[in-house]
């Protein structure tokens, strides 16, 4: 199911000045590889610990439009995303959002090959819908996503360097 342009618009404006937490790690295996790993529902659980399971996504790359169902544990707290991909530049850039009633999301990976490798950029803008939750954005939750974010990338580079 495709984003229309409202639903895009709208999810740009609830994340306007939202907080970033952006990781980034050099992954010694070449770009295309890595982005059709990450790009890959499939493998989320394998590297990322907030993902439980993902469901209704084929065993590839997800392009422009796709969606994947996502069960998600973090802090205590279990909840669904269903993600929709809004930019697909096969090797270098992709792109996922959600509108959950718990919150919206945009998580960006951008690739840069470096040499025989390359350099892989996880962005992640948020916010939380309950005004409780939003009052910890900001400061605790960010804190939380940040140490998360770096645990997945250091996972993945882990598990891509040993392939």
């Amino acid at each position: 199911m495709l984003m229309s342009k409202l639903a895009q618009r709208n999810l740009i404006l609830k994340l306007e000045a939202a907080p970033v937490v952006t990781s980034v790690i050099a992954i010694a295996r070449p770009a295309a590889e890595v982005f059709d790993f990450v790009s890959t529902p499939a493998h989320w659980s394998r590297w990322h610990p907030a993902t439980r399971l993902v469901r209704e996504a084929p065993e590839r790359p997800l392009v422009l439009g796709e969606t994947v169902l996502e069960h998600i544990g973090m802090v205590g707290r279990r909840f669904q995303a269903r993600w929709t991909v809004c930019a697909c530049e096969p090797v270098n850039r992709w792109a996922i959002a959600t509108d959950t009633p718990h919150g919206v999301a945009r998580i960006t990976y951008l690739i840069v090959a470096e040499g025989t490798g390359c350099r892989f950029e996880r962005r992640l803008q948020f916010r939380s819908k309950f005004w409780l939750w939003r009052l910890f954005d900001a400061n605790l939750t960010r804190w939380v996503l940040e140490h998360q974010s770096s645990r997945a990338l250091r996972r993945l580079k882990i598990l891509l360097e040993a392939r």
